[in-house]
């Protein structure tokens, strides 16, 4: 983590300017040692933590609000101790990477490796197929291979698993394949209904003695419903009996057309399956339908209600919880600065808890820092402020 410790800083006024940084305020917490700093270099916010420990000044980056270029942050606390002329005793700021690269803070991405916020550059296509937890890859590769005309979305949570994909991407020279490190019920919230030609869920760890982690739920169909077009299909492979037989109990709540069957044989085999096959273990498989059109409405940030106006006098604990049994909200540190407050919050799905910050002058909201995914939990639990 970027940092420097000093004997002693001269106290400045903000906002200050130096270079390509705005150093804009500094806010320090309520009932609390530390404050924050926020920064603003061409447009791209992020902020610093300054507290005492024992005799020494630490100044370091702060990752609660996420900012990827690690070169950019090293010169801002540079320069931030230029401005204070810090006697500075030690610090990790040194960097063998050129200092140009300053220039372009974001990371060029692999362009078939997505994330939530470039989701949307690939929803134009007319035919859009996804398979939660690929694996080896060794389906949705072969589904992308034969099929160059519709547009993949592979999701999976296990790195190495995504980076072997994306090895195999570039050597079969896909252009229809896209792989996602994230969690299928905040990306499912987010996709827009009746979009989606065909979800597959293969060998999902079956969890029998604990269900509750299942990634095949009610809530989860009720989203695969959602954003499926009429006709298309929800596929199940699995090796568990007592999963099937869940899945199935629970498809009985919605109207949908089922086509189950024991050992069908799959045109790409996973290893996984084959040692299953060999070791004479049955493989269930079901496919649900959806047959109607789902009424649930997309979500989006216009559905972010905010008060501007908000009961600062109410806040001030920093330490106020709301919740229900689906989301959560908690302003966890209160910051104060001359002409008003910074309120960090976390919020959302107890399973994707996110985080921002909140700069409010005069009780009036001014500006959010950090990412607002519009999911159902995120949109609700930041809704709950505004009753505050």
């Amino acid at each position: 983590m970027p940092h420097f410790f000093a004997s002693k800083l001269d106290s400045i006024s903000l906002p200050a300017k130096i270079g390509d940084f705005s150093f804009q305020l500094e806010a320090k917490r309520i009932n609390g040692e530390d404050s924050i700093i926020l920064v603003d270099y061409k447009n791209y916010k992020f902020l610093l933590t300054r507290l005492r420990k024992d005799s020494k000044i630490l100044v370091k980056y702060n990752k609660s609000l996420k900012f990827s270029s690690k070169a950019v942050i090293k010169l801002a606390l540079k320069e931030y101790a230029k401005l204070t002329n810090a006697d500075i005793i030690s610090h990790n700021l040194s960097s063998k990477s050129n200092l140009d690269s300053t220039k372009e803070p974001h990371n060029t991405h692999n362009p078939y490796f997505l994330n939530i916020s470039n989701i949307k550059d690939i929803l134009e296509s007319s035919n859009i197929i996804i398979e939660v937890g690929f694996g080896s890859g060794q389906n949705i590769l072969n589904m992308a291979k034969n099929n160059p005309r519709a547009t993949f979305i592979g999701l999976e949570i296990y790195r190495p698993a995504i980076e072997q994909v994306l090895k195999q991407i570039k050597i079969l020279g896909l252009k229809n394949l896209f792989i996602m490190n994230a969690d299928c019920r905040i990306l499912f919230d987010i996709l827009p209904s009746n979009k989606i030609d065909a979800i597959y869920l293969h060998f999902p760890v079956p969890w029998d003695k604990n269900e509750q982690k299942r990634v095949f739920s009610k809530s989860f169909l009720q989203k695969s419903l959602r954003i499926l077009k009429k006709g298309a299909f929800l596929e199940l492979r699995t090796d568990s009996k007592e999963y099937f037989d869940y899945a199935l109990n629970i498809s009985k709540d919605f109207e949908l057309k089922i086509e189950s069957v024991i050992n069908s044989k799959n045109e790409i085999i996973s290893k996984y399956e084959a040692r299953w096959l060999r070791a004479n273990k049955n493989i269930y498989s079901a496919s649900f339908y959806k047959i109607n059109d789902y009424k649930e409405g997309d979500f989006s940030i216009k559905d972010l209600d905010l008060s501007p106006f908000l009961a600062i006098d109410k806040i001030l604990d920093s330490n106020i919880r709301l919740a229900n049994k689906e989301y959560f909200l908690h302003i966890k540190s209160v910051y104060k600065f001359k002409d008003g407050h910074i309120l960090f919050i976390l919020f959302g799905a107890y399973y994707a808890p996110n985080h921002i910050f909140l700069i409010i002058y005069d009780n009036k909201l001014i500006e959010v820092l950090g990412d607002i995914i519009p999911t159902y939990a995120n949109i609700s639990s930041l809704n709950l402020i505004s009753g505050v």
